[in-house]
């Protein structure tokens, strides 16, 4: 019988799903998808802060950006790690990054996760 103690290790920070690998600056980074709890924390600061309309839309071009920085901020990792490269404390910093516009798409892609279409592939026949 050994005498070593088992150690067991909670399953938290694991990866979130990997939708693209980006370069900013001549460094590489990862745009994972935030998972479900990641986004109402998204949504629920940005409505704190008055960004978001009663259906969940930016009052305007700044709140959008400041929005976009949140996503951004949940959505962006060091390559092939569960480790964030910013906090939400950093979004007024992040939301003037001129890399925010040039992702932004990306960013908004792994936010709303995959469409049903997207989801279901190619499983569906073709008509003929």
């Amino acid at each position: 019988m050994s005498n070593e103690t088992i150690q067991h290790r909670k399953p938290v920070g694991t990866l979130r799903q990997f939708h693209k690998r980006i370069e900013i600056d001549k460094t590489e980074y990862d745009i994972r998808c935030p998972t479900s709890g990641e986004k109402i924390d998204v949504l629920v600061a940005s409505q704190k802060a008055g960004d978001l309309d009663a259906n969940n839309q930016p009052v305007d071009y700044a709140a959008g950006l400041r929005f976009l920085a949140r996503t951004a901020i949940a959505s962006l990792y060091y390559p092939s790690s569960s480790t964030h490269v910013f906090t939400q404390e950093d979004m007024p910093t992040v939301k003037n990054e001129p890399w925010l516009e040039q992702y932004g798409r990306d960013f908004a892609a792994a936010f709303a996760g995959q469409t049903v279409a997207e989801a279901r592939g190619n499983s569906e026949a073709t008509p003929s």
